[in-house]
């Protein structure tokens, strides 16, 4: 039931990866400001955002539950004394599968936050561009040119701000990204030390029956 759990958080996962993909994608325009306007207006797209959020929910039980189990398991580590290869073998492996659906859920739940700031910021752009676009009265005068020029000086400011927070949050998700590569090659190292260990174990227990 855990493995179907946590599959489905992996689905959810590539499903975000997939969807952040399409809203940086390089389109025209116009292509994007339909997507934004289905997105905010399609009933379908309003169900699938409420579904998400459910799902999101999910998450954070199993990331909690992750954590707790992490910590179990590194203090029962800690506690016991083993000096049986093969336990001591099994609990690296249940500390590698801890820590693989910490960095799992976390993830998931980290992704779709920065989700969620890119599809507003993006939502804000093309807004601020249909208001541009839009035909307005201009006051004449100095002072309401000037009025202009602070205001949008102001929203590029913002704009800076929130695309740099963008850029921090990827970078911080490539390093939880190389921790889960490490922690995999190390469970391989581990689980290859594990069938060695096994296999001089089956090969001691064939000795002393022969002798």
């Amino acid at each position: 039931m855990a493995t179907l759990q946590y599959t489905g958080v992996f689905a959810l996962l590539l499903a975000e990866v997939f969807v952040f993909i399409l809203l940086i994608l390089p389109m025209p325009m116009r292509w994007k400001r339909g997507m934004i306007t289905w997105s905010s207006q399609s009933v379908v797209a309003q169900r699938v955002i409420y579904g998400v959020r459910i799902a999101f929910g999910f998450v954070l039980l199993l990331f909690a539950d992750a954590v707790m189990r992490l910590r179990r398991v590194q203090e029962e580590r800690s506690k016991s004394r083993l000096i049986d290869d093969h336990a001591i073998c099994q609990q690296r492996v249940q500390q590698f599968y801890a820590q693989r659906n910490t960095y799992l859920t976390g993830i998931t739940m980290f992704l779709g936050l920065i989700l969620i700031s890119t599809h507003s910021l993006i939502a804000q752009i093309v807004t601020n561009g249909n208001a541009s676009s839009a035909p307005r009265i201009v006051t004449s005068g100095p002072s309401s040119t000037k009025a202009e020029v602070e205001r949008l000086k102001g929203k590029l400011v913002d704009a800076n701000k929130e695309i740099d927070e963008l850029k921090r949050k990827d970078r911080d998700m490539e390093t939880l990204k190389k921790q889960a590569d490490s922690n995999h090659d190390e469970y391989m190292r581990l689980a290859d030390r594990c069938k060695e260990l096994e296999g001089q174990l089956a090969s001691k227990n064939e000795s002393k029956k022969d002798a």
